[in-house]
């Protein structure tokens, strides 16, 4: 018998400031059939977290790893880990996988729906949103995986995802309008943008790529060359009424919504909503009145890994994001964050918006 401890950093679902350390032993005796005990080796962590936890309840993001106190959750991330223990005859002790992972050094999955390039947890206490989420790729298969580029894997490759199929998406309805992408500097919405902007001529399409960002952001926005266009907030009387639009809002702001629709009128057309990195913005969009579709990024992620296959699927990512990567690589740089200490400040510091946008944080436990 091996006693593990494992180090969670839990936090209040009612005040997310609120956070506490909590070590729980772990037995890799007690794992049951089928049972595999994960070993975080390093995670990503960005806005995106935050919103996991700005929408824990509304979304389901609780559910995916239950603390045993309640009122209070685990905020998930995405990380690499390692296979401390296994139950499992096809899973060994070692392999280093991806996925969706809980602010903590270890964690008992339930592996099943194994194949070549990974496995899913199937754990009846994980109250899962999406099977996607449930996925973990095995990194020895996986044609996205570079080990010398961890630090983006960790920060952009699932955001980057929800970049990859909404590129999609959009590039089936798009036509002549401009694109308008809030919250612009955000990993997201610049993974989104290159992708509309850097096909346009293959697609033969003729819509342009606008971002509305802070005014402190305009510059690093303008020199990502993501966008045809960029504006501040401040600058919305710039947008001519006489072009369709489309927004395509990762900032959740309803009261920049307002001003969007007052500057541009009838000529707002279709409102996406898709993150809510505005989290803590006093007034949220409502997507009833806006007559607002709501973009769910696992679903299409779902939906072409049925269409295409996923191996086909991975290699298609992959291919985009070493494009993307390679784009943007001077526009970042990395930052480590070693212990529970360490994680906790960051984690207040994203949550209060002070924590520099240009960092790819490599978070480990020790």
């Amino acid at each position: 018998m091996t006693t593990i401890k494992s180090q969670q950093i839990w936090v209040d679902q009612q005040n997310l400031a609120n956070t506490k350390v909590v070590t729980h032993d772990m037995n890799t005796s007690d794992l049951q059939q089928d049972e595999v005990l994960l070993e975080t080796d390093s995670f990503g962590f960005s806005a995106n977290n935050i919103t996991y936890a700005a929408l824990g309840f509304k979304m389901g993001y609780w559910g995916f790893f239950p603390t045993f106190e309640a009122g209070f959750g685990i905020v998930p991330v995405w990380g690499f880990a390692s296979v401390k223990a296994s139950c499992h005859s096809d899973i060994k002790v070692g392999e280093k996988v991806f996925g969706y992972l809980p602010m903590a050094s270890h964690w008992v999955i339930k592996a099943g729906k194994v194949a070549p390039h990974g496995f899913s947890d199937l754990h009846e206490k994980r109250k899962s949103i999406s099977p996607v989420y449930d996925q973990y790729l095995r990194c020895a298969a996986d044609p996205g995986y570079n080990k010398d580029r961890e630090a983006w894997q960790l920060n952009f490759r699932p955001l980057y995802m929800t970049s990859f199929v909404l590129d999609d998406y959009v590039a089936e309805k798009a036509s002549d309008e401009t694109l308008l992408l809030s919250s612009a500097s955000s990993k997201t919405a610049l993974g989104t943008a290159q992708l509309l902007k850097d096909q346009k001529a293959s697609r033969g399409a003729s819509y342009k790529v606008a971002g509305l960002t802070s005014k402190h952001n305009v510059d690093m926005v303008k020199a990502s060359d993501c966008y045809d266009e960029v504006y501040s907030y401040d600058e919305l009387s710039a947008l001519s009424s006489d072009a369709r639009y489309w927004l395509l809002d990762f900032a959740a702001n309803g009261t920049l919504i307002n001003n969007l629709i007052k500057q541009l009128g009838d000529s707002l057309g279709d409102v996406t909503l898709i993150g809510a990195t505005d989290w803590k913005a006093q007034e949220k969009p409502n997507p009833k009145l806006l007559n607002a579709e709501i973009f769910f990024a696992p679903a299409r992620v779902k939906l072409r890994q049925h269409e295409w296959g996923h191996e086909a699927f991975l290699a298609k990512y992959a291919s985009a994001w070493k494009r993307f990567a390679e784009k943007v690589s001077d526009q970042f740089y990395e930052q480590s964050h070693c212990g529970t200490d360490a994680i906790t400040q960051l984690y207040l510091e994203t949550l209060n918006g002070s924590a520099p946008t240009k960092a790819l944080n490599v978070v480990i436990f020790d």
